[in-house]
């Protein structure tokens, strides 16, 4: 038993129990496969389903012209966000439009906030059924594509084959209804979260064309022709499905990766439980790779640079021992595997810290993560970056995070914009790159 006589972290108003984590639930195969298979029919004047010629809209290139959002109910409920969305349409380019799918419970709320931040003009609200339980997490539930086969090019928001968490699957059909953006399903398996789109190439966390590759084997969803390598014809459908003018490139390591798990502690004289190892994946030290990776875009040289989080760093700068369950070890291999790979890897400081929960004697740990950001990489509106920030009440001390953050992006070109208090959001595993989704840029 370890024992700590650590200050207690604890938020100044309780977190909603409607905010489910965003890693929550895992994919379950046996459950899946039990499970019927939703056929979706298409509509009798679609010739030809999907896109013909996608191209994925980027993580980082180009002007933020056009942004979906989530915003239920709890947002102004249990624990108000309302602050959280205000400042970011207030922080975002006035030319940025907004798509805001909401409860009719919050819709008036939601009003006041757009037009506090000057952004009503140049919003349209999705109104979902009162009933429905969708997430704030709009990146996650579908990537974003293209189709530049038609002039204006058309937008689809490409779904995997499965998303079972809350009702965040009936998010793309719900804006597609309202809007004269178009979804579609595929067979292969991804989040938004877990995918990272530069300028000529496309990330993957690994662990989930790992998942892909299993349900082609326990329900036989795709057809993979005989004699042809399961791995080559999965990376060929995922550049058929995002972009086939982008190269694909898989993240994670071979290195043991530990799960999430609990032990006692003693806090003060108490016998407390810890939650250790929170969203980690099978081959990634967080199950998104926007939780610890940012695209930067091109040095002098023409060589892509990547900002990898890096928890040893943020030690460093706290002036503390290494935290052993920040596996950076970990974060470490795959930056090194990233360098390998052609690009130029810049370590920034990704702090792991924790909120405590004195009622239940509970701790967890987890990532405040500034790689969760928002960027904007382009030659005529300049290059910027949305930050969220970690060093308020409880966690003043990891305002030497968030400065050292801002000073590597401005030496790299970048205006920075500091974002308010994602520490709710962080905890549930997710920051401001999660809560949104690009649907247009420049």
């Amino acid at each position: 038993m370890t024992t700590t006589n650590n200050q207690i972290r604890k938020n100044p108003l309780p977190l909603p129990a409607s905010l489910a984590r965003r890693n929550k639930p895992e994919l379950n195969f046996a459950k899946l496969a039990a499970s019927p298979t939703v056929i979706r029919e298409l509509q009798a004047r679609i010739l030809k389903p999907g896109p013909r010629e996608p191209r994925i809209i980027s993580s980082a290139h180009g002007q933020i012209k056009h942004i979906l959002l989530c915003y239920p109910a709890y947002a102004n409920g249990e624990y108000s966000y309302k602050q959280v969305y205000e400042d970011l349409f207030r922080q975002l380019p006035a030319t940025t439009q907004f798509t805001i799918l909401s409860h009719p419970s919050v819709t008036d709320d939601l009003q006041a906030v757009l037009d506090s931040a000057n952004a009503s003009d140049r919003s349209t609200i999705v109104e979902a059924p009162e009933y429905l339980s969708f997430l704030v997490w709009a990146e996650d539930p579908y990537v974003v594509v293209q189709d530049v086969s038609i002039q204006p090019a058309t937008v689809f928001l490409v779904e995997p084959y499965t998303f079972r968490r809350a009702s965040d699957a009936a998010i793309a059909e719900l804006v597609a209804e309202a809007t004269q953006i178009q979804s579609i399903q595929s067979p292969l398996y991804f989040q938004g979260g877990n995918v990272l789109i530069g300028d000529d190439f496309v990330l993957i966390g690994a662990d989930y064309p790992e998942n892909t590759k299993n349900l082609i084997q326990d329900s036989g969803n795709i057809i993979v022709p005989e004699g042809t390598d399961v791995d080559t014809f999965v990376k060929h459908l995922y550049e058929k499905t995002f972009d086939s003018n982008r190269q694909i490139l898989y993240v994670g390591t071979q290195l043991p990766v530990p799960q999430e798990t609990t032990r006692k502690i003693s806090v003060n004289g108490e016998i407390w439980t810890e939650v250790i190892y929170s969203g980690t994946g099978n081959k990634q030290p967080i199950f998104h790779i926007d939780m610890f990776i940012s695209l930067t875009g091109r040095d002098a040289n023409g060589k892509y640079r990547l900002l990898v989080g890096s928890p040893t760093h943020a030690d460093r700068i706290l002036d503390r021992p290494p935290v052993e369950h920040a596996i950076a070890q970990i974060f470490d291999d795959i930056a090194y595997n990233l360098q390998n790979a052609g690009f130029d890897v810049i370590r920034n400081p990704l702090p792991i810290t924790y909120v405590d929960y004195p009622e239940e004697k509970l701790r967890m740990w987890y990532f405040a993560t500034a790689n969760n950001s928002l960027v904007q990489i382009d030659m005529y509106h300049g290059n910027h970056v949305w930050l969220p920030t970690y060093g308020h009440g409880a966690w003043a001390d990891l305002a030497l995070i968030d400065a050292e953050n801002k000073r590597i992006w401005e030496e790299l070109g970048f205006v920075v914009h500091q974002l308010t208090d994602f520490h709710p959001f962080a905890q549930n595993l997710g920051s401001v790159h999660c809560i949104k989704k690009y649907l247009e840029r420049g």
